[in-house]
């Protein structure tokens, strides 16, 4: 019988801004020097220090683009309103395939994204504070939060982050002053799943032909939704468009109105407001064709004092929702009531 032959395995690091899983993550790598960071696309100037493929794959807008079109990326993120980053999908299956172990900061929904296609092969660790108390204090002492709003929007962001925690394979609470114990149980639980890593299935992940895109955007105003015959509608995304773009141009022919991203500071982007990605994924799988449903919440630019036949707004607190997305919204509406 021929022995399978083992998988390499990818870490991924998420947790509360403040919470301290970036300097975890550096100094796990600063340890273990056969470790190294995936590299990821993104849209961003290469620095100075920096290697192609190394950190990461440097792409155009246009490039980034055709990527997004080709279902060639798991998730993507707009950081700091100035590049678009993303995960391949072919960089991880490589990864595998070579035996190779590697360590990635992903946000919690990316994180579910790589957990659900990658499965066994992708472990999840959690980084938080002790407390939101403590958490709050760490955040404060940030040279980047800079006002009281600032800070909130991050607290209510923590919230919605920890309500993943427990979907993750490990936990680390990093303690003030304990940064090397912390350090430590991230290496022992390294070292335990590189030691029994699991062997090499003969397919890894998913076969972008199989994915169908959805997206549904949800349209929020003190506290309401709005609402087409009591559902929101999930549009068909189609192969030459982002999912941002047929949102927008639906409300914009069907309402006549002009929609913007509730993600804060959204409106001092660097790049093209197409690449708006959905604040939660909802994946339905049925044999071999995966459904991922792009959730976008929306403001409204357009003044609207009537709305046509069929649609109107609901309480949100009357709604029947997934837990993720009350959540969601819940944070959202409390950016929106500090604004």
């Amino acid at each position: 019988m021929t022995q399978q032959r083992p998988c390499g395995l990818l870490f991924v690091f998420s947790g509360p801004s403040g919470a301290g899983k970036n300097t975890i993550m550096e100094k796990v790598i600063e340890t273990e020097l056969t470790l190294h960071q995936l590299p990821t696309a993104t849209t961003r100037p290469r620095r100075n220090n920096e290697q192609e493929g190394r950190e990461h794959e440097f792409l155009s807008e246009a490039e980034f683009r055709q990527r997004i079109l080709d279902k060639a990326l798991i998730e993507w993120q707009i950081i700091h309103d100035r590049g678009v980053y993303g995960v391949p999908r072919k960089t991880i299956q490589r990864v595998l395939l070579e035996d190779r172990v590697m360590v990635a900061d992903v946000d919690v929904l990316g994180a579910m994204e790589l957990k659900r296609e990658f499965d066994e092969h992708v472990v999840l660790i959690f980084v938080e504070a002790p407390s939101k108390e403590v958490l709050r204090q760490r955040l404060s002492n940030r040279s980047d939060v800079k006002t009281d709003q600032e800070l909130n929007t991050r607290l209510r962001r923590a919230d919605f982050e920890m309500g993943f925690a427990d979907f993750y394979d490990y936990r680390i609470v990093n303690h003030d002053g304990q940064l090397d114990e912390s350090v430590e149980q991230a290496l022992e639980v390294i070292r335990r799943e590189v030691e029994n890593r699991p062997p090499c299935q003969e397919n890894l992940g998913w076969n972008p032909e199989h994915i169908r895109t959805t997206v549904t955007g949800l349209i929020i105003k003190d506290g309401y939704l709005l609402q087409y015959h009591e559902t929101f509608p999930a549009l068909k995304v189609p192969s030459d468009h982002l999912p941002f773009e047929i949102i927008y141009h639906y409300f914009e022919n069907t309402l006549d109105i002009d929609v913007r991203p509730t993600r804060p500071h959204a409106d001092k982007r660097r790049v093209a407001m197409g690449f708006e990605p959905p604040q939660l994924v909802e994946v339905n799988q049925h044999d071999d064709e995966i459904e991922k449903n792009h959730i976008y919440i929306l403001t409204t630019q357009t003044p609207m004092t009537s709305l046509p036949d069929g649609w109107r707004w609901v309480a949100i607190n009357e709604l029947n929702l997934s837990q993720s997305l009350a959540d969601l919204l819940l944070q959202i509406v409390g950016d929106l009531q500090t604004d």
